[in-house]
């Protein structure tokens, strides 16, 4: 496992090329549910990206001098709304990346907050607290609802956030992707 400062330097790589490429773009999964909830150590960033197959190119050539990505399995990927992924050549720290292909991901995207983290050069686009807890929520629905991180993720993501939470569009979201039950199950907690 690498120290945060490599990982954090890892996505700013990342960020920098999209921010080049004019790419939109938000952090997702555990390093925006540790930017909202409870510290968790990970060797890997989730970024949902404006990505298609035509631009998709021009970004890995970008990153190719810090980055090992197959191009051709990227741009199939990105052609068919699945994510690939980044490896970085000095730490081997992974970044997978998502295409924007709902209208969840559209809005979560419009609704990402700038934030500078802790010992970070440039603002990253980070997920809201409502839309990390709508995606782990979902993410855990999809996993079987069996995952004990995921679990532990959302209470924290709660605990830390609950009186500032906008219910309304929790509610609103959760209707969409079919999550009610679990919204409900864990803020009633």
């Amino acid at each position: 496992m690498s120290d945060g400062s490599e990982l954090l330097a890892a996505i700013e790589r990342v960020v920098r090329a999209l921010d080049e490429h004019r790419i939109p773009y938000f952090i997702t999964g555990s390093v925006a549910s540790s930017v909202h909830g409870e510290y968790r150590a990970t060797n890997d960033v989730d970024i949902v990206a404006n990505l298609s197959p035509a631009n998709v190119g021009s970004l890995l050539a970008e990153l190719q001098g810090t980055f090992v990505a197959d191009a051709e399995q990227a741009r199939t990927a990105v052609a068919s709304g699945t994510s690939f992924n980044l490896i970085d050549r000095g730490t081997f720290l992974e970044v997978d990346v998502f295409p924007s292909t709902t209208e969840f991901e559209r809005q979560a995207q419009q609704r990402a907050e700038s934030i500078v983290p802790p010992g970070g050069t440039r603002a990253l686009r980070v997920a809201t607290v409502e839309d990390i807890l709508l995606a782990k929520l979902r993410w855990y629905r999809l996993g079987g609802e069996a995952s004990e991180v995921q679990q532990r993720d959302i209470r924290g993501i709660i605990a830390l956030n609950r009186g500032a939470l906008d219910l309304e569009h929790l509610k609103r979201w959760s209707v969409a992707l079919g999550i009610v039950d679990l919204t409900e199950r864990f803020l009633a907690d």
